[in-house]
């Protein structure tokens, strides 16, 4: 018996096996992506319902349909396409079960077909743990055929009429499941298809589309118009299938099926989109070998009149034919037909080739039957008839025939050849100087370069610097030892010189540089899916590069070799860490596929290994493997990891100075829902004992990035759960308005459109509780977060609404808070702290809004606010209805109470308060006047402070009248007082003082005035007072102007006011601007 791909025992009977080609697996991927990114926000808890939506959408991407599971037992194939699918498909299926489905042809002379639509199963080596096993026959004794796991792929026939499945999970793992298409068919043939064409359009796709097509396959499609008198068109809607210069690997070829034989019409691989037309009967043939399997392809079929004969054609590098209606037979009379052919290649011209031509009209004008070729700007290339065969090319990538005929003589006809002819490629190979970065491109590039190629060059920098490289773009065809295409790179002059690395695959922005100052690229292609090729930008340096390599992940697998590879690397002198990041709304996942490192240690990696984080340092949090199960690999184990978030470090221990180790790795950006475990969050039943959730790495900080779910329900359906903790600070410095992207959310239910609250800073009391018997916490950390630990229990109690918090610059009180339980009725309170107080900075309360029933005096609703740690402190004001106020609170503490009867509600905001300091003087004439204000006038003053204001009129006198007053009365004003000074300090003359609610005058006998509020105890306080100060007007300038005589300018001094401070304040009501100076007594 013959080995097949892989080393696969091939049997009697059909059997084709191959993994998902990474192409087509990104593809799926890419569409996961696309309907994430265009859905909106993420959902915070993402359960099955969401992730059946979301794969719902891919499989209507990619053209695959969302069925119900199939249900084990007995199935029937027929000659129609069935699909079996695994319970749970496409999100998860469920741990530690058996399933087996019988397959039977409905004819006894049939066998069963079997191919895979999609598949994820828990990988392992030998498909040990999850599996599905097929077997010849109608139980699990008969012979097995294939035991699959991972992403494999198969296309499987029977011996006789029966197959049967048996799928087994364990409890480690549970991944989207499987979908298999079978049918029935002849076990000679089971890929070979006879279709009637109409008027109406059908369609066919290749095996295993959209996903991938099989190894060693040969299918076979026939077609015939029903209508015998019609022509048929066929339309390449979707085509991928390895491409190679000569199509002789996989290819497609399309043909006419005439009395002589087979007709070819196309030959086709690649990514080319074309349309053919043909006579009544076509025939398309799909061969594919033992190597790379794509996506397939999609026809569109049907029949067209004979009269309709027009079509766009893609000319690739293969030879094409177009042939004129009725051929090899006799065209008809009055047509015109009109073909458009573009060259796949943007950059190549159109060949036109006329083969065969038997064209009924022979006069030199052609003036009856002719055939007409049109340029790329649609000019005239030429016109021929009769038994004439040209040659045309046009000027640019594209090209019209047109064939017109008139009734009266009709002849055989032509079969036209054409092709597309590329430029040539740019330069393989050279000798370079690395100075300022340039840019190395390989021949072709972006464009794929099928030809059987080996360039090298060889990139030289000054003496005593270094060659630095920086792989840009890289797309050249994969495979396991990257042979036969891969760009080598290596440290010196030659290929002998030391292997820096090899690549092949997708990947960019790898960074490499020479030890000495020569390197040397060597680029080998053969004449088969060779991708864009390379990009690579050189440049000289004079320093040595770093020991981190970055990457970008894609939808097409990258790959990441040890240095050196495939050869064993030098230890620890070598720069063995990766950064990998994808897009920011998804993961990257890592496949360890080759590993040569020394094994365990009774069970532990203690020489060389290599462990995988969640960030972008090795300080991150490690990753655990999703199929290993292990924080460090070593050996030969070949893990897989899966990140939380968008980035990913890869880091390399060595502890020796020589070493025999290698490794290979593949990386994909993706979300990859049915393979990430996330590290934290899960469902929680809340008792009446005290329980504890933790972060990620508790006691330690979390570095790395999460977004963790907890939904806790209550076992008691009538309690409400309650989340406390003592001490909470997930972040040093909170955004001044909200928690930016590290914050932990807790929600009022389930998540989604509950109310919700976020936290991050620092909580001396957080405690939080759901109106009914469901919360979910959820933790989002990017980067970095602090260790928390919560405990959650249900109550029957409403929660306490005594509040302590130690606030920052900026915050604010809502009331009722989210996720605070039942609130009516509740009177609650605020401590408000303040660890530190700069000079010139204060507290500034904003009472924004308030929906509190209004009442006299403010009996009833009300909200009180203290100058201090508790309810004793002075009274600052009481508030109710919905006026809007701002206060300033000058020391450490505020308290603020409220009392509620119904259903009442407010909102505080606070946030620092600075002086604002005049730009410029500001004169006041004498018809103007100004108003003065004391602290949260008229609310109460602060206490234990000392506040002074200076006016200043230039020259001229200033009057202080005092309009209202309300200051703590004491005899002989001993306690809290008021003072005016004649002049800009309390060194001045002491003009008067008052206190209580007396109202004086002052007035200085200069251009300064000095006005100072003393509150000197922490008793009685009261609203403080409002001064009216203006400018006295002087006769001074009238009595000069009349000495002289005829002075007709009259000289009017305005009055400024200066106010020094060191904390300051803006007063209320002040038409001025005021700046103080306070003296904090505390």
């Amino acid at each position: 018996m013959k080995k097949g791909p892989k080393g696969l025992k091939q049997h009697a009977y059909p059997v084709f096996t191959k993994r998902i080609s990474q192409d087509v697996l990104a593809k799926s991927k890419r569409a996961a992506r696309v309907i994430q990114n265009t859905a909106g926000p993420t959902p915070v808890t993402m359960g099955r319902d969401y992730w059946r939506f979301l794969f719902t959408c891919v499989l209507g991407f990619l053209n695959l349909p969302l069925t119900s599971a199939t249900p084990c037992g007995g199935l029937t194939a027929t000659t129609e396409k069935k699909l079996l699918t695994s319970e749970g498909y496409p999100i998860k299926y469920e741990p530690s079960q058996t399933c087996s489905w019988s397959l039977q042809a409905s004819d006894a002379s049939k066998n069963v077909i079997l191919e895979t639509v999609d598949m994820m199963i828990q990988p392992s080596t030998g498909c040990v743990d999850d599996s599905v096993s097929i077997y010849d026959g109608d139980s699990n004794s008969s012979t097995k055929l294939q035991t699959l796991c991972g992403d494999s792929r198969v296309f499987v026939t029977s011996s006789g009429r029966n197959m049967y499945l048996e799928f087994r999970s364990n409890s480690i793992l549970e991944t989207r499941g499987f979908q298999f298409r079978y049918y029935q068919g002849d076990k000679a043939t089971p890929c070979t298809f006879t279709f009637t064409a109409t008027r109406d359009v059908k369609t066919f796709n290749s095996p295993g589309y959209p996903i991938a097509y099989f190894n060693d396959v040969s299918c076979e499609y026939s077609i015939q118009a029903a209508d015998a008198s019609d022509s048929l068109q066929l339309r390449f809607t979707d085509v991928d299938v390895q491409s190679s210069q000569t199509c002789r690997y996989d290819n497609i070829n399309v043909a006419n099926i005439i009395s002589g034989g087979d007709d070819p019409v196309a030959t086709i691989c690649g990514m080319p989109t074309s349309s053919y037309q043909g006579g009544n009967n076509m025939k398309i043939t799909f061969t594919s070998d033992g190597s790379k399997v794509n996506k397939g392809f999609s026809v569109k079929y049907r029949s067209v009149p004979k009269e309709e004969c027009s079509i766009h054609a893609q000319a690739t590098d293969m030879d094409a034919f177009i042939v004129s209606p009725g051929y090899p037979t006799q065209y008809y009379s009055n047509l015109t037909c009109r073909w458009t052919i573009v060259a796949t290649d943007n950059d190549a011209t159109v060949e036109l080739v006329a083969v065969i031509s038997d064209i009924a009209d022979t006069s030199p004008s052609c003036s009856n039957d002719k055939v007409s070729v049109l340029d790329s700007d649609m000019t005239e290339l030429g016109t021929f008839c009769g038994t004439n065969k040209p040659t045309y090319n046009s000027t640019g990538p594209n090209m019209t025939v047109v064939f017109t005929t008139d009734g009266t003589n009709q002849a055989t006809g032509f079969r036209l050849k054409y092709k597309q002819k590329r430029a040539a490629p740019s330069t393989c190979g050279g000798t370079l100087t690395a100075s300022s970065p340039e840019e190395l491109l390989s021949p072709g590039y972006p464009r794929a370069y099928l030809r059987s190629k080996t360039c090298t060059w060889t990139i030289t920098a000054y003496n005593e610097s270094f060659v630095s490289l920086r792989l840009v773009d890289i797309d050249v065809e994969v495979s396991d030892q990257c042979q036969p295409d891969s760009l080598k790179i290596y440290d010196g002059g030659s290929s002998a010189s030391p292997l820096l690395g090899t690549w092949c695959g997708q990947m960019n922005g790898y960074r490499l540089q020479s030890t000495g100052n020569v390197m040397t690229l060597v680029f080998n292609t053969d004449d088969s899916n060779n991708g864009r090729g390379f990009n690579v930008r050189y440049t000289q340096d004079s320093t040595r590069m770093g020991c981190i390599d970055s990457f970008e992940s894609t939808y097409t697998y990258s790959y990441i070799t040890s240095p050196n590879y495939p050869n064993s690397f030098p230890g620890v002198s070598s720069c063995t860490s990766y950064k990998i990041s994808a897009g920011i709304d998804t993961r990257n996942k890592l496949e360890v596929l080759e590993l040569n490192l020394p094994e365990r240690v009774s069970g532990e990696c203690t020489s060389d290994y290599i462990t995988v984080h969640d960030g972008w340092y090795n300080t991150s949090i490690p990753l655990k493997s999703i199929n290993t199960q292990n924080f460090r690999f070593c050996g030969k184990e070949l893990p897989t990891f899966v990140s939380p978030k968008f980035f990913m470090f890869v880091q390399f221990h060595s502890t020796q100075a020589t070493t025999n180790s290698s490794f290979r790795m593949r990386y994909l950006e993706g979300i990859f829902a049915d393979e990430f475990v996330s590290p934290c969050g899960g469902s929680l039943i809340a008792t009446d004992e005290v329980q504890n959730i933790t972060s990620p790495n508790y006691p330690n900080n979390y570095t790395g990035f999460l977004n963790c779910s907890w939904t806790i329900t209550a076992t008691d359906s009538t309690k409400m759960v309650r989340l406390i903790t003592t001490d909470f600070q997930l972040l040093e410095r909170p955004y001044p308005y909200s928690c930016g992207l590290t914050y932990l959310r807790i929600y009022d239910g389930d998540g989604n459109d509950s109310n919700y609250v976020e936290e991050c800073h620092n909580q001396a009391l957080m405690q939080h509780q759901s109106t009914k018997n469901k919360m979910t916490v959820v933790l989002e950390a990017f980067s970095e977060a602090n260790a928390f630990s919560l405990q959650y229990t249900q109550t029957a109690d409403p929660l306490s609404c005594d509040h302590v918090k130690d606030i920052g610059y900026y915050g604010s009180i809502k009331f009722p808070g989210s996720v605070e339980g039942p609130v009516k009725g509740r009177s609650c309170s605020w401590l408000l702290r303040r660890s530190s107080m700069m000079d010139d900075i204060h507290l500034k309360l904003t009472i924004n809004s308030t929906a509190l029933i209004q009442s006299p005096n403010c009996t009833k609703d009300y909200i009180m606010v203290y100058d201090g740690q508790s309810s004793s402190s002075p009274l600052i004001g009481r508030f109710c209805g919905g006026k809007v106020s701002e206060l300033s609170i000058f020391g450490n503490n505020v308290f603020i109470t409220s009392a509620l009867s119904g259903q009442g509600s407010f909102d505080i905001d606070f946030s620092p308060g600075y002086t604002s300091f005049l730009g410029q003087d500001e004169y006041l004439y004498s018809d103007r006047k100004s108003i003065l204000t004391s602290p949260n006038y008229p609310l109460n003053y602060p206490r234990n402070a000392e506040f002074s204001w200076t006016l200043n009129a230039f020259g001229e006198k200033v009057v202080v009248e005092v309009m209202s007053s309300q200051i703590e009365m004491s005899e002989g004003c001993v306690n809290d007082r008021a003072e005016a000074y004649d002049g800009a300090s309390k060194k001045d003359k002491l003009l008067g003082k008052w206190c209580g609610t007396e109202t004086p005058s002052f007035e200085s006998s200069g251009g300064k005035m000095t006005i100072v509020l003393f509150s000197n105890d922490n008793e009685i306080a009261g609203k403080g007072f409002q001064i009216k100060y203006y400018e006295k007007e002087s006769n001074l300038g009238y009595i000069i102007g009349g000495v002289v005589g005829g002075v007709l300018v009259i000289l009017v001094i305005g009055a400024a006011v200066f106010i020094g401070v060191k904390r300051p304040f803006k007063s209320r009501n002040n038409n001025a601007n005021v700046q103080a100076k306070y003296v904090n007594n505390h």
